[in-house]
């Protein structure tokens, strides 16, 4: 029974230090699409990363992102996009180190914010 106890606090202390630590990233840049797609998740394809990458839904929440806080973003990334104006994201609580990192579609992290420059 002692020995069990002594491989599972190892293994604890194992999976404790091999923890993914979170980061903050902005990314800016262009805006060449803003896509809105009908299950109402809204994708952004931008100059810092060669996919597109989901930001919101404005249809449920996503990702703690309320869908108030998505129809404001949608509505900001087609700004930038229209005007030409550089769009900003900040990632708050993230595992990637880099814009260009940042998984593609759905699979992206949620922003924190996004602010039109």
């Amino acid at each position: 029974m002692r020995s069990m106890f002594k491989v599972a606090s190892w293994m604890l202390v194992g999976l404790a230090s091999s923890g993914v630590q979170a980061a903050t990233v902005t990314c800016a840049g262009g805006v060449s699409a803003v896509t809105a797609h009908a299950d109402g998740s809204v994708w952004v394809k931008s100059s810092w990363n060669t996919n597109p990458v989901q930001v919101c839904n404005s249809v449920t929440a996503w990702k703690s992102v309320p869908t108030e806080a998505c129809k404001r973003w949608h509505a900001a990334a087609l700004l930038a996009r229209t005007t030409q104006q550089t769009l900003q994201v900040y990632y708050g609580n993230t595992a990637v180190t880099s814009c260009g990192s940042m998984p593609a579609y759905g699979a992206a992290d949620a922003p924190s914010h996004l602010t039109n420059q």
